[in-house]
């Protein structure tokens, strides 16, 4: 085949290589192989319809099928992670929520404490006589 420069026609690779069947060395597939269509998911998302296509990428149907049930384990497996993450994040933010609880508690507490006051102090000065009879209020 000449180059444009000889002003030699050249023939389109699509002409070039009708009815010559090769396998190709990086993919070991051959003229016999059964081969389905790889197509993206953004272009399809129904893995059964590019599964029912015959040849376009030469993917062979047995790595097609692995490649299937890898990817649907991969997708369980972070449908499970997801549902691990959402129940950490529940249990995170209960456990923040107790933290600022029993620091607002220890808050008061030291407060009561530098004021001087006890709770068993105050108690004390809460207790009310009706009567003859002592009455403590809580």
């Amino acid at each position: 085949m000449g180059s444009l420069a000889e002003g030699v026609p050249q023939i389109p690779m699509s002409f070039q290589t009708q009815d010559i069947h090769a396998t190709l060395p990086d993919t070991g597939i051959g003229p016999d192989d059964d081969v389905v269509s790889v197509v993206s998911r953004h272009e399809i998302d129904d893995t059964h319809a590019h599964r029912a296509k015959s040849v376009a990428a030469g993917v062979p149907v047995e790595a097609h099928e692995k490649l299937v049930l890898e990817e649907k384990g991969l997708q369980e497996a972070l449908g499970k992670s997801q549902c691990m993450l959402d129940a950490m994040q529940s249990r995170l933010q209960a456990m923040e929520q107790a933290q600022t609880r029993s620091d607002a508690q220890l808050d008061l507490l030291i407060r009561l404490q530098q004021s001087g006051a006890s709770p068993c102090r105050r108690r004390k000065r809460l207790q009310v006589h009706m009567g003859r009879i002592p009455v403590r209020l809580k």
